[in-house]
């Protein structure tokens, strides 16, 4: 059994490494109904480029502020990748890859152990065909090595559910640790799927008291000591962007969403888009598990309370994101493999046909929202211009003027950067108050930076961080009008705007700025103040 779980680990793998070396860094949809950028891998990127190159593993810093909003282990895992192999967006997602690919071998493992290796292949290809776990694994992006913990943990009790052997306790313990210290509160749902399955599961076929005790103490010794730490070094901004606007804002709160529907309508429609077959074969299997958990099979009831908690957590949890149901896709793999009947017997052969053919029409079409890709490419259509200026070696402030790009231009070898975009700062309650220290500014302030930079770095020294980097990251503006005002405000720095200003601000640039084309829709406002590059030795294409 372990040869072939190393060899179903290692054909995960190698798919999931073709696409992730292929596609750029945050180039890929989270949410492809709604047509969702990953910005999400740019902020852990870049934290594990910063402590690649300068260390401080403890605390991911995003573009010069702490960045809190969650633990570190992924960031942490990607720099240390990316010390050891170079800055590359291979290297960066190398870790979360790896996890990923173990974790389609366990559910191998547990489909063939439960019913037949047949089945143990039907659940694995199930999972490498399913759209979000493809695309969201081979991202640096917590939530894939959340699920594949979550599935180390589940297998660990899966395979001893007595937790009595050192092997077993030490895996669930430590995957539990490592998915708090991944994502935080969400970590701890294996804990509680632990405690469900001692009071539901047959009596003898579960962990004495004293075992679940040692497991959960474990996992919490474990994952503790950052938090106690970030409370200590960090605490004033540990408790407002980790307690306040991450778990409470966005958790118990009613934060802006990204669609108007109900959760439940959000949920089970994007489930349905992004693989039907999985959630056709899935469903034929719900009576056949549900049989057997009224037979008070042990494996039935963990496998329900897998699919259960994840699922509830979802709901329960008030922001929608397609990605929170990540954790339970491999509980449906499982449940599609396992416990339906065409996957074992005479008919096995046929389904087992029927995964491959649709792995390969996913990859035959990868624009369906179902589908796929395999190919080269972003859908961050401003990577390459904010490439190919990066090319050109300047040691110039880049700002951007309204360029959506996921945060992109964040991850590359720039000496610094500003966004500059059009509207007023989101509410307060969802955000930290950015405005106060100087991070978010509008065009009046960031024009008269050399006034506003020692009071805002004071007020940063405050919330304990001692720098001025990330003053202007984000610049609000109300006007064309506005920009044409920074550009004479700022003759030393470099400027990425949309074709649309170039009647505007080409009059205010021409004292000091080159303009260059770049595209039919964006130019380049190159400093005549030309400054040497001082920026990183990476790639400028990531």
């Amino acid at each position: 059994m372990r040869a072939a779980f190393c060899t179903v680990a290692l054909v995960a793998l190698a798919c999931l490494l073709l696409r992730a070396g292929r596609v750029g860094l945050a180039g890929d949809y989270v949410d492809p109904v709604a047509k969702l950028g990953a910005q999400d891998e740019s902020l852990y990127a870049h934290s594990a480029i910063r402590m690649a190159r300068q260390g401080e593993w403890l605390t991911p810093i995003f573009m010069g502020r702490f960045g809190l909003y969650k633990p570190p282990l992924l960031a942490a895992a990607a720099g240390l990748s990316a010390r050891i192999l170079g800055i590359s967006r291979l290297a960066l997602r190398l870790p979360g890859l790896i996890a990923a690919a173990l974790a389609v071998g366990l559910v191998f493992w547990w489909g063939a152990e439960q019913r037949s290796w047949q089945a143990g292949v039907c659940a694995a290809g199930l999972l490498v065909s399913n759209h979000l776990w493809h695309s969201l694994t081979s991202m640096c992006i917590t939530d894939g090595l959340l699920a594949a913990f979550y599935v180390a943990a589940m297998f660990a009790l899966f395979a001893d559910p007595w937790l009595e052997s050192t092997w077993s306790l030490g895996l669930f313990s430590g995957a539990v640790a490592g998915a708090i210290l991944t994502k935080s509160i969400p970590g701890l749902l294996p804990l509680g799927v632990l405690g469900l399955y001692w009071i539901l599961a047959p009596r003898n076929q579960r962990p004495r008291f004293g075992r679940i005790v040692l497991a959960g103490t474990l996992a919490i010794a474990l994952g503790a000591p950052w938090f106690v730490y970030q409370l200590a070094a960090h605490g004033r901004w540990f408790l407002a962007e980790h307690l306040n606007v991450e778990i409470l804002g966005f958790g118990a709160g009613q934060p802006p969403q990204t669609s108007q529907e109900s959760h439940l309508a959000f949920y089970t429609s994007r489930m349905a888009l992004l693989d039907p077959v999985l959630m056709v074969l899935a469903v034929s299997a719900l009576f056949a598990l549900w049989q057997a958990v009224r037979r008070r099979s042990a494996a039935a009831v963990l496998l329900l309370l897998w699919l259960a908690l994840p699922t509830a957590a979802a709901f329960k949890w008030q922001y929608r994101n397609i990605a929170y149901l990540l954790p339970a896709i491999p509980a449906i793999a499982i449940l599609a493999g396992a416990y339906n009947p065409l996957c074992s017997g005479r008919s096995a052969k046929w389904m087992m046909t029927l995964v491959a053919a649709a792995f390969v029409a996913k990859a035959a079409m990868p624009q369906a929202t179902w589908g796929l890709w395999f190919g080269p490419g972003t859908k961050v259509e401003a990577s390459r211009a904010e490439s190919d200026y990066c090319q050109r070696g300047r040691g110039n402030e880049l700002v951007l003027v309204d360029i959506e790009d996921e945060m992109y231009a964040s991850l590359l070898p720039l000496p610094g950067i500003h966004y500059v975009m059009r509207g007023t700062p989101p509410p307060g309650d969802y955000r930290m108050d950015f405005s106060s220290m100087g991070i978010i500014l509008d065009a009046q302030q960031f024009a008269d930076l050399d006034h506003w930079t020692p009071i805002f770095r004071q007020r940063l020294r405050e919330w304990g961080l001692d720098s001025s980097v990330p003053i202007g990251t984000v610049v609000f503006n109300q006007s064309m009008e506005e920009v044409a005002m920074l550009i004479r405000a700022r003759p030393d720095s470099d400027f990425l705007l949309p074709e649309r200003y170039r009647a505007v601000v080409a009059a205010s640039a021409a004292a000091s700025h080159d303009l260059v084309t770049i595209s039919p829709d964006r130019f380049l406002l190159l400093s005549r103040q030309a400054l040497p590059a001082a920026g990183g030795n990476w790639s400028c294409r990531l």
